[in-house]
């Protein structure tokens, strides 16, 4: 990838479980509980477990399937080419039944490969719904935080308004200022007081959000989450090679191993153009009383081989052959598809992540401008050489610089968690 070539990054080794590089005890407490709790990871790992049970079912027809039976036949009627009357009759058989298919075509062993790609890629789907769901989960921590921070710079910066306007008021009952400027540094204050709420109302929104990832109710979240620092990492992230993405990312692998599937059931389709082989045996005993059942003279067996070919029916077979290569070629086109969007996606993370940096550090040095402005025009409004409109203008500036500084860091927050979700970091196996 071109543009990881670029930036800070460690490329020599890749830390799977990424986001305990933040060193936040609380985000490594929501991860682990995400993923004990959430809904759509239990659905995927039952969906799972299904796909192997399948596969187990599968298997078992490479093997003869052996039944037990035990059954009476009684009943009275004529005995065609014997007699013309009436007579009783009487069959009992208890026993084994055997019947085995002789895989000569192929036909089992390719629906056994379709069940197992089946099953890798159920386990492949599982992966990479835990790829999503803590990089959800870490965004949506950082989105709180975020919000937290805004919200403390806020309430920073309503301090400053509140001293400006103590400042104008105090001169204009001085005689020194006036009314205007009283009015407009209530109007100032009003403005920061309103951009309040709106912070707190998306801090409800992610702790809303972090519960449902979590598996739990909004108002039973177990991980406290009051105010806190938003984490960042201070040093290369270590994304090990990103040239293997392909690789690593799970749903790549899951649309390998469907397509692998879909190809394996072009032969199963294809085997039924081609005569069906079984066994079929019993042993055990076969009596005209059922007093007699278990007597050496009621024992009996069988065994016989048997031919099905669907020879007037070829037309139906070769459909569903015309069936499986339609599907097996949209599996194509999906595992292509998911390839292109797996390097748009870990392009653009590197590219995003690269940029946020830059920009950071020019908002950081405005930040400082600006509040060193602020206070200097503060001081020249005190001593009367700048009037009230220059203070509000420099106070506005720190405000929106400072509230720019603290969404870029969220920015590059949530830029680190792209490059690890396109790297497919995080997932953990499943037994």
């Amino acid at each position: 990838l071109a543009s990881a070539a670029q930036g800070s990054y460690d490329r020599s080794k890749v830390d799977r479980a990424w986001w305990q590089q933040f060193e936040d005890p609380t985000l490594n407490k929501l991860v682990a509980r995400s993923l004990d709790g959430n809904r759509d990871l239990r659905v995927a790992f039952a969906r799972l477990k299904s796909a192997r049970a399948i596969r187990d079912d599968v298997a078992n027809d490479v093997m003869p399937v052996v039944t037990s039976r035990a059954s009476s036949d009684i009943g009275k009627g004529q005995q065609p080419g014997i007699t013309e009357r009436r007579v009783n009759s009487e069959r009992y058989d208890l026993g084994l039944d055997m019947a085995w298919e002789v895989d000569l075509f192929g036909r089992i062993q390719r629906q056994l490969e379709a069940s197992d790609a089946d099953q890798e890629a159920a386990e492949a789907n599982l992966y990479q719904l835990q790829v999503t769901l803590i990089a959800e989960v870490v965004d949506a921590y950082g989105q709180l935080r975020g919000a937290q921070l805004r919200e403390a710079i806020a309430r920073d910066n309503l301090k400053n308004q509140q001293s400006s306007q103590d400042v104008t008021t105090q001169l204009r009952d001085a005689g020194v200022g006036n009314e205007l400027d009283v009015v407009r540094a209530e109007a100032r204050l009003a403005a920061v007081e309103a951009t309040v709420p709106q912070l707190q109302a998306e801090q409800a929104r992610q702790r809303n959000r972090i519960a449902t990832l979590l598996g739990e109710r909004p108002e039973n979240l177990s991980v406290d989450l009051s105010p806190s620092k938003l984490p960042a990492i201070a040093k290369a992230l270590p994304i090990g090679d990103p040239t293997q993405v392909l690789r690593n990312r799970p749903d790549i692998r899951a649309a390998e191993r469907q397509l692998a599937a879909s190809t394996a059931r072009i032969g199963v389709a294809t085997a039924d153009l081609f005569p069906r082989v079984s066994l079929s045996g019993f042993l055990g005993f076969t009596a005209g009383r059922g007093s007699q059942i278990g007597s050496s003279a009621a024992r009996a067996w069988s065994l016989g081989p048997s031919i099905t070919w669907a020879a007037f029916d070829l037309g139906s077979v070769r459909a569903q052959i015309r069936s499986a290569d339609a599907d097996a070629e949209g599996a194509l086109a999906n595992y292509e598809q998911q390839v292109l969007l797996a390097l748009e996606e870990s392009e653009n993370a590197f590219s995003d992540y690269d940029k946020r940096q830059q920009r950071l550090v020019s908002l950081m040095r405005q930040s400082d401008a600006s509040r060193s402005a602020a206070r200097l025009a503060s001081v020249q409004y005190r001593e009367g050489t700048a009037d009230f409109l220059v203070l509000l203008d420099a106070e506005r500036e720190r405000l929106a610089a400072e509230d720019a500084q603290a969404q870029a860091e969220i920015e590059l927050y949530h830029g680190i968690v792209a490059i690890y979700k396109a790297l497919g970091g995080g997932w953990q196996p499943q037994a």
